[in-house]
């Protein structure tokens, strides 16, 4: 066992650099396509985790299971709605790099997330108590970490990296407001208050982990007894295999129009841009590549449908001149015509049209007619300008929703000219702008990629993008 261990913790220093291309099987699928409704919370493809950073391996927030696992998670639902209650996950499949990283962090100096998530424990021992495992059954793909929703649950915050990490033990008044029921603690909390059948929490706590512990187990669901939060799908022990495919988007698998813009490094600001069409299971050119401009700043990380890591690069913030670098849904297209040969929903620009910048509205980062609304907003962008620039545009959907400081108002438009950046957005000329509209089909699932070029080359194989 000891030569064992000495073997397995090696090969958790290894793995977070192995940047492996394993496609995903075919067995596993994306729990929204199965059970939609079920909430989810992915905390390892953010900050808010024990280890304090993005896990290595998730690229975006989504839970993925065996196809099996998740159709049992989705009767789990249906029996919890009819009775007013319901699901939501913080982890499902994890890749096998991910559970290498969490080793790597129990091995580094610094305890960032300690008062929060591991208090009265120390990281080294980790595995010793049973909180983390050297090989993790969620690699296995039938295993998630969900939570009970339901009435008189207090709503969801929004975390930041300024939130105060509070005692995962603490009352629940006190401790994350996750939009769960009362479980007695946090998730990821490494204590024994987290123990499935703590006498240390209150009487609607045990209530509420016994509602979900019998509700998971009566569709072959197995708890872990240190772990409430933890059940393992036990239908078919064949699924037996590790796996460290990437968690990448839901979209991105089904998209079958890419635009891809790549720039020479983080501060340039000239790019090319070439149209995709996936044929099969490969993407192909469409068309010739052209030139497009970019922020007067640059690139930077924006907030789409990939993890935005801090350590990874710059991240953009409104105003700062950057535009977003990741991938992105496009959404509506809009001009000075009353019409437009698009498929894309239009949107005419008339002169009280604006586009609203103010973090601090609830209508930031969103088209809005300024004479049909009543303002909450004291600043924002008239769309119909005296100049060509928005006469034709495409909305591209950058921070949806809407985080206030993380950048708004991102288009596709016609450029000045190809040594003008813009503020953030990326533009070109007018009839690549016109190409777009009459290309761009949104039953395609249309996305845009845009990196420097060296990030390309390290996410393409990672994110399953075609060769430039």
């Amino acid at each position: 066992m000891h030569t064992l261990s000495k073997t397995l913790t090696a090969l958790c220093l290894i793995v977070p650099n192995m940047a492996s291309a394993e496609p995903r099987p075919e067995h596993m699928v994306y729990l929204r396509t199965i059970a939609p409704s079920i909430e989810q919370d992915i905390r390892y493809a953010t900050a808010h985790n024990f280890t304090g950073h993005p896990l290595d391996g998730y690229e975006a927030p989504e839970c993925l299971l065996s196809a099996d696992a998740a159709k049992a998670l989705a009767r789990v639902q249906t029996a919890l709605h009819a009775e007013g209650y319901g699901l939501k996950v913080f982890d499902c499949y994890r890749p096998a790099r991910a559970v290498a990283d969490m080793g790597h962090f129990a091995k580094v100096p610094g305890d960032p997330t300690k008062a929060e998530f591991y208090a009265r424990v120390n990281k080294q021992d980790f595995w010793r108590l049973g909180y983390v495992a050297r090989v993790s059954g969620h690699s296995k793909g039938s295993t998630v970490d969900l939570t009970l929703t339901g009435p008189g649950a207090l709503p969801a915050a929004t975390w930041t990296p300024a939130a105060k990490n509070v005692d995962c033990t603490a009352p629940y008044g006190q401790r994350w407001h996750d939009g769960a029921l009362d479980m007695g603690t946090g998730f990821d909390c490494f204590d024994e208050p987290a123990h499935t059948d703590s006498t240390a929490i209150n009487a609607t706590a045990q209530a509420n982990r016994q509602r979900l512990t019998r509700a998971m187990e009566k569709e072959g669901f197995v708890g872990y007894s240190k772990e409430w939060w933890h059940f393992t799908w036990n239908g078919n022990p064949a699924l037996n295999q590790v796996m460290d495919f990437p968690i990448t988007p839901m979209e991105l698998s089904s998209s079958h129009q890419l635009i891809i813009v790549t720039t020479k490094n983080w501060t340039d600001i000239q790019g090319t841009a070439q149209r995709y069409e996936r044929h099969g299971q490969t993407f192909e050119k469409s068309g010739e590549p052209f030139a497009v401009v970019v922020g007067k700043s640059g690139l930077a990380w924006g907030k789409g449908l990939t993890v935005v890591d801090q350590r990874a690069g710059p991240v953009k913030r409104e105003g700062d001149g950057k535009a977003p670098a990741g991938i992105f849904k496009l959404g509506t297209a809009f001009g000075y015509d009353k019409t437009a040969d698009t498929q894309l929903p239009y949107l005419p620009l008339s002169a009280t049209v604006e586009c609203v910048d103010d973090g601090q509205s609830t209508r930031y980062n969103q088209l809005v007619d300024g004479a049909t609304l009543a303002k909450d907003w004291n600043s924002s962008e008239t769309m119909r300008r005296k100049d060509d620039m928005y006469r034709q545009g495409i909305f591209i959907e950058h921070n949806s929703p809407a985080a206030a400081g993380s950048g708004s108002c991102i288009f596709f438009h016609i450029w000045r000219g190809p040594t003008s950046p813009t503020l953030g957005c990326t533009a070109m000329d007018p009839a690549n702008i016109a190409r777009l509209f009459t290309w761009l089909d949104p039953r395609q699932t249309p996305l845009l990629v845009q990196l420097p070029e060296a990030e390309y080359a390290q996410l393409r194989e990672r994110w399953g993008l075609p060769e430039r």
